[in-house]
């Protein structure tokens, strides 16, 4: 018996800890591209594009794909499931401002649920370089939260998020 109060306070204890947890995540990677900021805005405003430089997307060669509404206008959706690396979810197209972003809401299914605003930001740097910077902004719900505390969200996804900055730099300067 002492035994299932030990475990249910243990519990109670994750649980309240959580409680007072924050719940939010930003990550931000930035890279320069040779090429002038409309040729990016024009790659980046289509999702479909986007297995061709995901990191994540790149993991399963085999996802299903699934598509609703106009790519590159705003409403479209480009829903995924994947390998258990890549996990199942939609990328919706909120916003576009030419030349200038590619407003992302990325609603992960499995492994878990949770939704992320992930906009491209494009800054021109003369005439033939754009700087892309790619930011994810999320938020671990309750009491999942607590692993924030134990997992740096930047360093965990940060480098899949630059690995995919690497390969779209990589892609449009062929």
């Amino acid at each position: 018996m002492l035994i299932i109060y030990i475990i249910l306070g243990f519990i109670g204890l994750i649980l309240v800890i959580a409680a007072f947890t924050g719940k939010d995540y930003t990550i931000q990677r930035e890279i320069v591209i040779n090429k002038p900021d409309s040729t990016v805005y024009e790659y980046l405003r289509y999702l479909k594009n986007h297995k061709n430089f995901n990191a994540w997307f790149l993991k399963d060669p085999n996802m299903k794909e699934s598509f609703k509404g106009t790519d590159g206008q705003i409403g479209f959706v480009y829903a995924y499931e994947g390998n258990k690396e890549v996990g199942a979810g939609e990328q919706e197209l909120m916003s576009l401002a030419p030349n200038k972003s590619v407003g992302i809401e990325l609603r992960f299914l499995k492994p878990f649920k949770t939704v992320s605003t992930t906009p491209f930001d494009l800054e021109a740097l003369g005439l033939s370089q754009t700087k892309v910077k790619w930011t994810m902004n999320g938020q671990m719900n309750y009491p999942i939260n607590i692993s924030l505390l134990f997992v740096n969200m930047d360093s965990f996804l940060g480098k899949d998020v630059q690995k995919s900055l690497e390969n779209l730099k990589q892609n449009l300067e062929k």
